[in-house]
């Protein structure tokens, strides 16, 4: 999962709701959050809590957010503690803003009942979280994102795409950018790596990972046990079972270094958007060579991807322009429907330098996010 964290920032602007009298806009990080008119001003210090977090029920109270009717609070989940993007009078609001205290020894913030918790200098989004008691809401995982598990430690990719909008800095202006379609699957990682030889993984080295196995440097087992898993399906319909796998071990061996595919399993039964498909399907977006530890590790540029995907028989998600980066340019491909026949929105886009960048880059590739996305309707779905 990309980091979740409740940063301490500033303000940028406030100004007024453009059809609501008693409401305003307050502008952080480029996300817009609908406020209660008066309740914030321009350079105000605020904990930004952001979409996905958890507010415990304390804290929903001191935000004005709790249904004592009802028993729960008034934002989404059963409980209705999650913070989700929402219209509030026809404007996009996204996450929520706690403020900051003032005493003569300094910041500090209100905790349950008042409890007064004081401010590092520079505290992480991370220690205001659990200070606050706001966690990220992790959906339950599908039967068959579930699997059994080997360690793997040190071969498998720890990979994010981060927000630009949290990070409007991770990318240079001006810099030549390609546009890609960020697809609602989930993350499927498949590498070889020749130094590793496990009785448990195809040819040794076959490491088969989701984003959460990955992280935790854990890779799904290639055997019998694992027949129902989806990434070991995925890995089998469209890499073993065709031959490509086998050519990519020899590569791999040859350079004496890991090759990882990484890409994106959509379609019919992964989540709530199925983009026209009657079953599942697998996109690459990017392609690195060397472990993961080696500094010298990298990502294949966006020409050499297709060039290399078109060898193995691969197909790589769908390109929807190229740029000088600005947040105008890449903002303009955002929106709309899905490249794959219109059927429904668009999730947004990622966005990545069309050079070589270092696996170890945590801004490799950033993502934009489509406000119909977030507002879509139904049994949205969030699995990681």
């Amino acid at each position: 999962m990309a980091t979740f964290q409740t940063p301490l920032v500033r303000i940028s602007d406030v100004k007024p709701h453009p059809n609501a009298d008693r409401l305003e806009l307050a502008n952080v990080l480029g996300y817009t959050c609908v406020v209660r008119k008066g309740a914030f001003q321009s350079g105000q210090q605020v904990v930004y809590l952001p979409e996905g977090g958890v507010v415990p029920e304390w804290l929903c109270r001191a935000l004005n957010l709790w249904d004592d009717e009802k028993g729960k609070g008034r934002l989404a989940g059963k409980q209705g503690r999650r913070i989700k993007a929402t219209r509030l009078r026809g404007t996009l609001s996204q996450g929520l803003l706690y403020p900051v205290s003032r005493g003569p020894d300094g910041p500090w913030l209100a905790l349950e009942d008042g409890k007064p918790w004081p401010l590092a200098i520079d505290p992480s989004g991370e220690e205001i979280a659990d200070a606050l008691g706001i966690e990220k809401y992790v959906p339950p995982v599908p039967v068959a994102f579930e699997g059994v598990v080997v360690g793997a430690h040190g071969h498998t990719v720890k990979f994010d795409i981060e927000s630009l909008q949290s990070f409007p800095d991770a990318v240079a202006p001006g810099e030549q950018v390609v546009v890609t379609e960020k697809l609602h699957g989930t993350w499927t990682g498949i590498s070889f790596d020749p130094t590793v030889d496990h009785p448990d993984l195809y040819q040794g080295g076959t490491i088969i990972s989701s984003k959460g196995m990955s992280a935790k440097g854990l890779a799904f087992k290639t055997d019998d046990s694992n027949a129902k898993n989806l990434y070991v399906r995925m890995w089998r319909q469209f890499l073993l079972d065709p031959g490509h796998w086998d050519r990519i071990i020899q590569a791999a061996r040859d350079s004496g270094g890991a090759i990882h595919v990484l890409g994106e399993t959509f379609g019919r039964g992964v989540q709530d958007l199925q983009y026209g498909l009657k079953t599942t399907s697998l996109r690459v977006f990017a392609v690195g060579f060397g472990r993961p530890t080696d500094q010298a590790a990298y990502f294949l540029s966006a020409d050499e991807l297709v060039t290399w995907c078109g060898r193995y028989g691969l197909t790589t998600v769908p390109e929807l322009g190229r740029c000088a980066f600005s947040m105008e340019a890449v903002s303009a491909l955002r929106d709309g429907k899905t490249s794959f026949g219109g059927v429904h929105v668009r999730e947004g886009v990622v966005i990545s330098p069309n050079r070589r960048r270092k696996l170890a880059d945590e801004f490799a590739f950033v993502k934009l996010v489509s406000p119909d996305y977030l507002l879509r309707k139904g049994q949205a779905t969030e699995f990681e």
